[in-house]
């Protein structure tokens, strides 16, 4: 009889491979093939649980469902939720959940979720009723059942938490417990979020001193047997209302090896008091990604940039109309080990401040900016200012060459400042316009090609953005622009109601004045 060859008969190794390419939603269709296949998928099967905008009576209802869930509970590694009863059935009814890798609880969004039973095993189920009294489980507040959960998981490597999380049924303040549940040993991955908080903080918060309370950072010391060894990203969303219990950040104390720090909307309470957290251990951070700012000083500005003791190697700033000298000058302190660096607005630097940049930044490979319609009314890019650098560099006795070069993979600049008499755009029939004061109009080949010479320098360039497409989303429906129609088209419907969408005094291209010094470049916009 001839040897049939099946899928069971190929080595483990080969099927370690093969399983991961398949797509999660052919796992359930692997599952009933026969019983070998049952033995090999269902663990991938289970791996992943995710009941975002459902809850556990949506996804489980039925008992063959809720048996399943009993039965491979097992297997899972990653958990996703925003119902609270599935969180309070993790911790409480399912102590054979030990194996999480990652765990996300978005709970803040969906307060209220009703169930009718739970599971202890395939043969034991209980209704809600009999445990707690009522149909419908109300936890908003569940940091005990998450507590738990964590306790039960101490291989977690990667968690996420919002509000939702950090408080007892009761009210009462759980943050410190629930920190000292964190695992220790390989938890690489943090994030917490404190947005919307306002209800649940004000207690807490209100007559508090904005320094942060010794007493309450020695509860957290106290708390902790050994610090976060293997954490090395941490990412805050703040109370953006000025709200966030600052002394929640003191937990910072115990995460040396941080490299990675992400905030978003961090009120100004907090921010004072991040600097002082991370400079008692976080010696190791490197990159510092600040999504969106609220109204921060130049000096709190400054004072969260040096926090790094080896030098920034990713520094993202987000659109801060107050970012200038004072926080200038802590960038530049770092400025050798620079490799990305975003400032989407520089309205209070000087007009060319940023060539200093440009002159000493060996080892910078993105610069960025503001993004394409994310533009505001004191929003101001990063400026180039052609003809006054140039004149500095000529005959002001200053070196104010770039040293950008091979290695630069994106640059997004604003060059201004090169004298072009000869240029006269035609925009929707008509002449623009565009006066530029104050340069030498005999120095524009001059400045153009001192310009040129710069850009060609980085010839791994893979994109370069000169300008910004500027008119918003709803400025766009305010003037009647379509979002669907060319680019061209829509300038021009743009320019009837007298706007203008682009910014037309950037650099001008021209081919007598070196346009072919930039041939060696990728892409171009």
């Amino acid at each position: 009889m001839p040897v049939r060859a099946s899928f069971t008969d190929l080595p483990q190794e080969i099927i370690d491979l093969i399983i991961p390419r398949i797509s999660s939603k052919d796992y359930a269709s692997c599952v009933g093939v026969n019983h070998a296949w049952f033995s090999i998928f269902t663990p991938s099967l289970w791996k992943v649980v995710r009941l975002v905008d459902r809850t556990m009576q949506e996804s489980f209802g039925s008992k063959e469902a809720r048996n399943a869930l009993a039965s491979n509970c097992g297997y899972i590694r990653m958990i996703e939720t925003t119902d609270p009863a599935f969180v309070s059935f993790l911790g409480i009814f399912q102590p054979r959940i030990t194996n999480l890798e990652s765990l996300t609880l978005r709970l803040k969004e969906h307060p209220f979720s009703p169930v009718s039973e739970f599971i202890f095993s395939p043969d034991l189920v209980i209704s809600a009723a009999q445990i707690m009294g009522q149909e419908s489980v109300d936890m908003p507040r569940c940091v005990a059942s998450v507590i738990k959960i964590l306790q039960n998981n101490r291989n977690l490597r990667s968690l996420s938490l919002d509000w939702g999380c950090f408080r007892y049924k009761n009210g009462d303040e759980g943050f410190p417990e629930l920190v000292s549940a964190f695992p220790t040993t390989h938890l690489e991955k943090l994030e917490l979020s404190f947005l919307n908080a306002i209800a649940h903080d004000r207690d807490i918060h209100d007559g508090s001193d904005k320094n942060l309370d010794l007493v309450n950072v020695e509860r957290f010391n106290q708390s902790f047997q050994q610090p976060f060894l293997a954490l090395k990203e941490i990412s805050i969303t703040g109370g953006s209302q000025n709200n966030m219990d600052h002394n929640r950040l003191a937990f910072l104390t115990r995460c040396p090896n941080v490299e990675t720090l992400r905030l978003h909307r961090l009120d100004f309470k907090a921010l004072e008091v991040l600097p002082a957290c991370l400079d008692v251990a976080c010696h190791k951070l490197s990159s510092l990604e600040w999504r969106k700012s609220l109204y921060d000083s130049d000096e709190e500005i400054r004072a969260l940039i040096q926090t790094t003791r080896l030098g920034w190697k990713e520094l993202r700033l987000p659109d801060m109309s107050l970012l200038g000298s004072f926080a200038f000058s802590a960038l530049m302190e770092s400025v050798a080990t620079l490799e990305v660096l975003r400032i989407e607005s520089a309205e209070e630097l000087e007009l060319n401040a940023f060539v200093d940049v440009l002159c000493s930044a060996k080892n910078l490979r993105r610069l960025e900016g503001i993004v394409d319609r994310q533009r505001k009314r004191f929003t101001t890019e990063v400026i180039v200012h052609a003809h006054d650098a140039y004149l500095e560099h000529v005959n002001g006795g200053m070196d104010r060459s770039w040293v950008l070069g091979p290695s630069m993979e994106h640059l997004q600049l604003r060059i201004e400042g090169v004298p072009r008499p000869d240029v006269l755009y035609f925009q929707n029939g008509k002449g623009l316009v565009i006066q530029e004061v104050g340069l030498n109009p005999a120095a524009r080949f001059d400045v153009q090609r001192w310009i040129y010479t710069q850009l060609g320098r980085m010839t791994g360039l893979q994109e370069l953005i000169l300008g910004l497409q500027d008119l918003s989303t709803k400025a766009m429906l305010f003037t009647g622009v379509d979002s669907s129609m060319d680019i061209a088209a829509q300038e021009e419907a743009a320019l009837r109601r007298g706007v203008r969408m682009f910014n037309y005094l950037s650099l001008e291209f021209s081919l007598e004045s070196g346009l072919d010094l930039l041939a060696g470049m990728k892409e171009m916009r």
